[in-house]
């Protein structure tokens, strides 16, 4: 899909690591001016370093997702200073805690839901007017473990609640703006492991001699990036409301794009096929 989004702009939040940098990495090899939105200036500057030496166009603003006045300004700037935007790309979240309802604090619960929830939230209440004044644009949210069913053998219940709710964001505002050109999707980027724990599962399996049992399932920052430019570019036009993952295959494939647009199934929260 080179240049496939040739001179759009697109915002990317959470941009300084792992699937929020290989989304916005990818945007950028495609051809988009894209802004970088995260936290920490490190990890951005990190991003952007890379984006640059490959040739590709972004600039950078730190950015708290969880502050609703600081996404309005990120969307507010980016306007200002590129004269629009096409794609808003909501990937910050993160904050897992693998704990059972007992040891989960209100506090936890609150940060959790922040972080993922009410971030894309208030990603979506900034862009979509802006969509709407232009007549286009693309709304890329994120899932995770637990948005489409649950998960055994691991406590993780704020993570997963805010996933799942993310799921029916996107169908729900889906809905409200069916009459629109505007299209949102969400983007399960899979099982991805940062670097930190790949480099503690290789040494375990260094010393058992045998793979983790979810290695097969591991996905890297490229592959979600590469979902996305999908999404974010004409080829995904059919599809609206839907929950698209990185172990799909039908999206590489027109006349499989065609067949999902007319199956009601895949608008469902709950995905039993993954």
């Amino acid at each position: 899909m080179t240049a496939a989004l040739s001179g759009q702009v697109a915002i990317v939040t959470g941009a300084g690591w792992n699937v929020g940098r290989g989304i916005a990495e990818a945007l950028a090899a495609a051809g988009a001016r894209v802004v970088l939105a995260s936290r920490r200036l490190g990890k951005l500057e990190e991003t952007a370093a890379a984006i640059r030496a490959s040739g590709g166009s972004c600039s950078l603003r730190v950015t708290d997702v969880t502050v609703a006045e600081q996404v309005e300004e990120l969307v507010a700037e980016t306007v200002k200073d590129f004269g629009g935007l096409d794609c808003f790309a909501a990937i910050a979240g993160g904050g897992c805690q693998y704990l059972s309802l007992e040891d989960t604090s209100p506090e936890a619960w609150d940060s959790i839901l922040a972080q993922n929830l009410s971030s894309t939230f208030y990603s979506a209440r900034a862009a979509v007017p802006r969509f709407r004044r232009a007549g286009r644009g693309v709304l890329i949210t994120c899932s995770g473990g637990g948005g489409f069913h649950p998960v055994l053998g691991q406590d993780m219940l704020p993570y997963a609640c805010a996933k799942a709710a993310i799921c029916r964001l996107t169908d729900q505002l889906t809905a409200e703006l069916w009459e629109t050109p505007i299209r949102v999707n969400c983007l399960d980027p899979g099982l991805v492991w940062d670097e930190e724990t790949e480099r503690a599962i290789a040494a375990e399996e260094s010393a058992s001699g045998q793979a983790h049992p979810l290695r097969a399932r591991n996905r890297r920052p490229a592959d979600a990036g590469e979902l996305a430019v999908w999404l974010a570019s004409p080829a995904s036009e059919p599809i609206r409301g839907r929950l698209v993952s990185v172990y799909d295959s039908w999206w590489r494939d027109g006349e499989q794009v065609a067949a999902v647009d007319q199956s009601i199934s895949r608008y469902r929260l709950r995905r039993d096929d993954l």
